[in-house]
């Protein structure tokens, strides 16, 4: 096939350009890709897209018409002396170099003509085996290559590595192992329930993970637990921060870990709920999945009152009053309240029914409580264990009360405590 002139002359005629084409420089900004498609249309410019020709004059080879020099300084003469002789793949790897140093204006015509600045894709991408991170050594960095996000692993989980971990947790990031982009993505966010954790910065502090949270481990506990026997994993300190402040799901039944306290809980909104032994097969608790905590945690979070506004049933259906919680207090609520005083528009929770009798049997809401009933305005705090004071808008603002603390209930409740000055 005779090529014609204009396309012969269009790569590297100018003496300043063949100057430019004599080795490789490293050059930023420049395009460094492009597919095969567009690499056939550069060869059809410059060569009538025959891969094997020669220039008219001897000087230009292959469907990319390179220069001899070129072609040797790129790299070419591993696959053939000249151009031509090399395959279309090899041919289009070495002018990927070239476009890589040089940009499209290696290829002053066609270059541009064929959008060859503007096609960054891989022309023959290469298929990467990478190792499963599950199965990588607790510790090790991963990312993947498609984003900058950087991971540990811990236990076949990949936890989070924030910029502000690096530094003081130690992490090498010229140790971090390549994995494949969907595995990267799939790992769990948190190791598995039981797992004790530690600050990977430092600290005496220790944690068990349950569904999430990191819940503090007691030097008591430490032992009498049996949290000592089990491997101590450091993690970030980032990732530390946001589980300790993690509350476990309502709905999920808790025991003590050590066995010393045989009862069993269910959380409620941060709070343990005591079931009792007939509770515990007629309600299903025992169909939940049963998890063991830290004793001295279970104590404290036992002894928590369930949030206020918190809207609850006797999970049995045997009472089928709802409630509103109100410093400690269930608060009965009638049609009316439900829907009057918007609790309607709340999730409705289900509690044991012997914890929730317990609670709708005290007669007032610990001291304290900020109450408002629709037939005033007026903003109530409960005071002496059983009375009320009314409030004034001096009484809030910033370091002082907060409105978000006040719950709405029934008139009849601020109806019959006593009102003090």
């Amino acid at each position: 096939m005779t090529v014609h002139s204009r396309k012969m002359s269009t790569l590297a005629l100018t003496a300043t350009t063949l100057l430019a084409l004599t080795a490789p420089l490293a050059v930023g900004g420049q395009a460094s890709a492009a597919s095969v498609s567009t690499w056939d249309k550069v060869a059809q410019c410059e060569s009538g897209g025959d891969w094997a020709i020669v220039s008219s004059n001897g000087l230009y080879y292959g469907g990319l018409q390179f220069s001899q020099s070129t072609w040797l300084a790129y790299g070419g003469g591993r696959y053939a002396q000249y151009a031509n002789r090399a395959t279309k793949q090899q041919q289009i790897e070495i002018a990927e170099k070239v476009l890589a140093s040089q940009g499209e204006g290696a290829w002053p015509h066609c270059g541009p003509l064929a959008g060859l600045g503007s096609d960054h894709a891989d022309p023959y991408p290469t298929t990467t085996t990478y190792p499963d991170p599950a199965s990588l050594p607790n510790g090790t960095l991963v990312k993947s290559p498609g984003g900058p996000s950087v991971k540990v692993m811990i236990s076949g989980a990949g936890l989070p590595v924030a910029g502000s971990d690096v530094g003081p947790d130690g992490y090498d990031l010229n140790g971090i192992v390549p994995v494949d982009n969907a595995a990267f993505n799939a790992l769990p966010t948190t190791p598995p329930a039981g797992t004790v954790v530690h600050d990977q910065a430092g600290g005496n502090s220790r944690y068990v993970v349950v569904t999430g949270a990191a819940l503090p481990i007691s030097g008591t506990d430490w032992t009498t637990d049996g949290y000592n026997t089990r491997p101590d994993m450091g993690v970030p300190s980032s990732w530390l921060a946001t589980a300790t402040t993690t509350g476990l799901p309502s709905g999920l039944v808790v025991m003590d870990q050590s066995g010393t306290d045989a009862s069993r809980y269910v959380m409620v909104d941060d709070a343990a709920l005591h079931i009792s032994g007939a509770e515990w097969t007629a309600d299903g608790y025992n169909t939940h999945t049963l998890m063991g905590v830290p004793g001295t945690w279970l104590a404290e979070t036992a002894a928590k009152p369930v949030a206020n506004g918190t809207v609850i049933k006797n999970i049995s259906g045997a009472d089928p009053s709802v409630y509103v919680m109100a410093g400690g207090m269930a608060v009965p609520l009638t049609s009316a309240d439900y829907t009057g005083l918007g609790y309607d528009k709340r999730p409705l929770t289900a509690v044991p029914g012997t914890w929730e009798a317990t609670a709708a049997a005290r007669t007032a809401p610990a001291n304290g409580t900020l109450l408002l009933s629709p037939d005033s305005a007026t903003v109530w705090q409960t005071v002496n264990n059983g009375s009320k004071k009314a409030l004034t808008a001096a009484d809030f603002g910033p370091g002082k009360l907060s409105l978000v603390d006040v719950v709405n209930v029934p008139t009849t409740l601020t109806a019959k405590l006593p009102t003090i000055q």
